[in-house]
């Protein structure tokens, strides 16, 4: 076991690199304070977290081949009914976080690995929740809808309703493989049909579970319903723009005349990425712009022209500074980075928290519109485009952002809730 305070304290995390890097992050913050932490994450990661030197567990899944097979392009076109990790997959997966957490002294898990909590009662040691969108029940808006905000009784019941129902439903949807592993290997009862939130007998140390939203206030600000369980960090950033050297061409091409748009859509992979390609492409000539193209894990196989330069990945925090403006997916990482950025968005979402997010950023008026990839054409584009090159409140609005969220610190904020936990949690 190690000294008191300097818990081992592990993360789980799949998705993408932008899910990774605040949870890096967070690791680094709590590594500067004398703690020893290990990330547990998909293989994918093993050596983006090699290069900041944090340990690391790999827990089972290739994500980007995950989203790459037919059920993944199924869930980023949107149906939200398919199920991406099959039963055999999440048994190891539990079992790789249950073998990666012996020793620990707290937990910190990511929306995508909600199975922390079994975990960490297993350990009988602390868990919190570190999320990048609003996971806690309100009525201020619905689950996946925080860009719908009201303050009337009846949209207000059938908001809180939501996150319970989703709850419910993402419960049953594994609850037998979950309570099997809770028998088997955790050596916990199994919990009721229901789910945790109706067990009798939670113990206290996770009731209510503790969330921590790493995103800003000056983006999403908290529902007046919410408890002391959930706090409010802050964006958690990661400084990836010191370790990066450009290529000269990519430099040289930065420096011509006008400022590129920047476009990118992270880890989603296109069902159609030629036909997107050349829709974008399309739009920048036809209104004269010169953009960085990002392929990330979507392969571009169209011929761009010298005004477009392809680029497989850059760190946000260094490029987009450089940029007029963003055209992406609308992913928080994303988001984060532009508003970090002070840049304008065109927001082209996939599915998930991205639309949400492509209206919030509407609402706060850093974008012009949001096009979900479905339904996106040139035109639209174009459109859109003219009416950030012509209207500097976009920029304006996106600077004033950025002042705000300056003056937080989330990773600061994220070490102090882990460190209070622990404190507590020293009988």
């Amino acid at each position: 076991m190690q000294d008191e305070g300097h818990g081992s304290h592990h993360h789980f995390d799949g998705g993408s690199r932008g899910d990774i890097q605040p949870f890096c992050a967070i690791a680094l913050g709590l590594i500067q304070k004398g703690h020893q932490v290990t990330l547990a994450s998909s293989p994918n990661f093993a050596d983006f977290a090699a290069h900041w030197s944090i340990p690391f567990a790999p827990i089972a899944g290739d994500f980007k081949q995950l989203l790459s097979s037919p059920t993944g392009l199924e869930l980023l076109e949107g149906n939200q009914r398919v199920k991406l990790v099959a039963e055999e997959l999440l048994w190891q997966q539990l079992l790789d976080a249950w073998n990666a957490c012996q020793g620990s002294e707290l937990i910190v898990f990511s929306p995508l690995a909600l199975w922390g909590y079994h975990l960490a009662e297993a350990l009988k040691i602390p868990a919190i929740l570190a999320t990048q969108i609003p996971m806690a029940a309100t009525r201020t808006f619905p689950f996946l809808g925080f860009a719908e905000r009201t303050d009337q009784w009846l949209p207000g019941l059938a908001n809180l309703l939501s996150y319970h129902l989703v709850g419910f439903l993402g419960w049953r949807s594994n609850a037998k493989l979950i309570n099997r592993f809770r028998q088997d290997v955790l050596h916990l009862p199994q919990l009721p049909w229901s789910g945790a939130r109706y067990r009798r007998n939670a113990p206290p140390f996770l009731s209510p579970l503790p969330i921590v939203n790493c995103y800003s206030a000056a983006a999403i600000a908290p529902p007046p319903d919410w408890g002391s369980a959930i706090q409010q960090a802050g964006y958690c950033f990661l400084d990836t723009a010191n370790s990066f050297t450009p290529s000269p061409e990519l430099q040289a091409f930065l420096d011509e005349e006008p400022k590129p748009f920047y476009v990118g859509f992270g880890s989603m992979i296109p069902r159609h990425p030629k036909q997107l390609a050349e829709t974008i492409v399309s739009a920048l000539v036809a209104t004269g712009q010169r953009a960085v193209l990002c392929s990330g894990w979507g392969s571009v196989s169209t011929d761009l022209p010298p005004s477009v330069y392809l680029l497989e990945e850059a760190p946000h925090d260094w490029l987009f500074p450089k940029v007029t403006a963003a055209i992406h997916h609308g992913g928080s990482g994303t988001v984060a980075a532009t508003l970090r950025a002070g840049i304008p968005s065109i927001v082209v979402p996939f599915f998930g928290d991205q639309p949400a997010w492509g209206k919030l950023l509407v609402q706060l008026g850093v974008c012009p519109a949001t096009h979900l990839q479905s339904e996106l054409t040139s035109d639209r584009l174009v459109a859109s485009i003219q009416t950030i090159l012509e209207d500097s409140s976009f920029r304006e609005q996106s600077q004033q952002l950025q002042g705000q969220l300056q003056a937080e610190d989330g990773v600061a904020r994220v070490v102090s809730i882990v460190e209070s936990h622990l404190q507590s949690s020293i009988r």
